[in-house]
This record gives structure tokens, sequence and C-alpha cells, in this order.
């Protein structure tokens, strides 16, 4: 019986830690909704909590038509943290690493699944935060500057 109430204990407790990330999570995606702007946010939540070196992939779907817009929102204390966009072949079409800008606007010539894989360094302290990845849509403009896939 006093097994059963510690196994019952740490299931509560992880359950409260959870939710205390989500909430931690949802708010960090809601301070940088703006990132986005004047992209619609496709209401997806897709976020993570992330220790330093770890690695998150998110699949997206992109449809023909529509431009779209990538942008990263995570806690400041994990440094740099960076995305690479593959296509549905695994070849890289995008790197943010190698951009000082934090959001990345494009079109697709077809509707496609797209992998975006979220990095966070190394630092020397252990850490863990929350990184969310934004995305967002709208009807294509002729804007210039927007790289195509």
């Amino acid at each position: 019986m006093n097994r059963m109430k510690k196994i019952i204990g740490l299931f509560v407790l992880i359950s409260a830690f959870n939710a205390i990330s989500f909430a931690q999570c949802k708010s960090i995606v809601k301070a940088n909704l703006g990132k986005l702007s004047p992209f619609t946010h496709n209401g997806q939540m897709n976020s993570v909590s992330l220790p330093e070196g770890g690695v998150a992939d998110f699949k997206i779907s992109c449809y023909k038509g529509l431009t779209y817009r990538l942008a990263l929102a995570f806690e400041e204390k994990l440094g740099k943290v960076t995305f690479r966009v593959l296509d549905e072949d695994n070849n890289e079409v995008y790197n943010s690493a190698e951009s000082t800008n934090g959001t990345w606007d494009f079109n697709v010539d077809s509707s496609q699944e797209l992998t975006v894989e979220i990095n966070v360094p190394l630092v020397e302290k252990k850490l863990r935060g929350c990184v969310a990845l934004l995305v967002g849509f709208r009807e294509p403009k002729s804007v210039g500057g927007l790289r195509p896939m």
C-alpha cells in the first residue's frame, strides 16, 4: 500500500511539472506572436522543453499558393537557438545559423511536408528551457527577397 502511494505521488508530481512547463511555453509563444506579423498564425502550438545541446524536430505542412514565415520563440537563457529546414528528401533548404534575422519567409512550388530541426547550443550550465516554432501564412504578395524552395 505504501509503495502505491509513492507511485501515485510521483505521477502527480510529474503531471504538475508538465503543466508548469506547458504554461511557461504557452506564455513564451504568446509573447512572441508579433514576430509573425503580418502573417496569420497557423494556430498550432509547436513547443518543447529542451536541455542544452538538445534537438527537436517538427513536421509542418506547407501548401502551394501560400507564403509562410517561420520564427523561433525561446527562453533567452538558452543562448542562440537556431533552426534548419529540410525538404521531403532531407535536403537542407534553410539554416538560420547563417542569418541574423530570426524569421524566414518562403513560398513553396508544390504542397509538401517540411521538417524544422531546432538546435539548442551547448553551454557550461545544465540548462533546460522552452523552445517554440511559430508558423505563419498569408496569400502571396509580390515581395522581393523570398527564397522559393
